[in-house]
């Protein structure tokens, strides 16, 4: 039987979100202290311990493995193949001969920010493979970072369910993927030039590379609180190179959090341009 968690109290709460902040860079407001508690419960009950305090006080003195757990919870990992595809499209449409003008490199450098189990720097690799006449003979080499050691597990061994091929068509699915049982794995010939580390966007020297094309961090940051924010933009504009392109969700913004990083319309989306 499992045992009992009494309710997170208020004190509770502001240490754990404030720990989750401080390592993570991500924010729980106080009306959503019912999701954070909901998340971290069944945790509670699976150590057998009664209060969020308790659970708090392992994360202070326990190894970083349970620090481990905690961000698989915390972390939101909903991403799929071609999400949000404007985006890519815009990158070899136009992007990509923007970048041209200001490259000092044979290669185009990404960096997926937040990659999570591979799907998005995995369907960029896609796209650059379709679009090869667009790069003019250079590299394309893909960095993912993501803080969940299982994710990046996920995304090096690229076999996934169809859930993560929810908006592909069928053609996508037959040209890029291979049938196994219940999964698709991926063709080797889009994993080649992609790479996946351990990495924290708050956490610079974490970053694989130090001057990057393009970064794409979509949907992470609003999860982040206010400090961890204007980190993770001083971040980016610290891994870009002069002229380099941030992507971002649709619903982020960070319109005068950098004088270094100024919009730029592009044919299909907006993204931010180091200056």
């Amino acid at each position: 039987m499992s045992p009992t968690v009494y309710p997170m109290t208020s004190e509770e709460y502001r240490l754990l979100d404030e720990f989750v902040s401080e390592r993570f860079g991500l924010h729980f407001p106080e009306e959503k202290r019912s999701v954070l508690a909901s998340r971290l419960e069944p945790r509670l009950q699976a150590l057998h311990l009664h209060r969020f305090l308790d659970y708090y006080l392992m994360l202070q003195y326990d190894s970083n493995e349970e620090v481990e757990q905690l961000s698989r919870l915390v972390s939101n990992n909903e991403t799929y193949f071609f999400r949000e595809a404007r985006q890519f499209e815009a990158l070899f449409e136009e992007g990509i001969d923007r970048l041209a003008k200001t490259a000092t490199d044979t290669s185009v450098r990404l960096l997926c920010a937040g990659c999570s189990s591979g799907e998005e720097p995995y369907t960029l690799s896609i796209f650059a493979a379709e679009h090869a006449a667009s790069l003019f003979g250079r590299e394309f080499i893909l960095d993912g970072i993501d803080i969940d050691h299982s994710r990046l597990a996920a995304a090096k061994e690229a076999s996934y369910t169809k859930n993560s091929l929810r908006v592909a068509t069928e053609e996508q699915i037959r040209d890029y993927f291979s049938r196994n049982g219940d999964k698709y794995e991926l063709s080797p010939r889009y994993r080649k030039n992609v790479t996946f580390s351990h990495g924290n966007i708050l956490d610079l020297p974490t970053y694989p590379a130090s001057q990057y094309d393009a970064i794409f961090c979509r949907n992470v940051l609003i999860y982040f609180s206010e400090e961890a924010l204007h980190k993770a933009v001083e971040n980016f504009n610290s891994a870009l190179r002069p002229g380099g392109l941030l992507f971002l969700g649709h619903s982020e913004s960070i319109i005068g959090l950098s004088p270094n990083l100024e919009t730029v319309r592009l044919s299909r989306c907006i993204a931010y341009e180091r200056t």
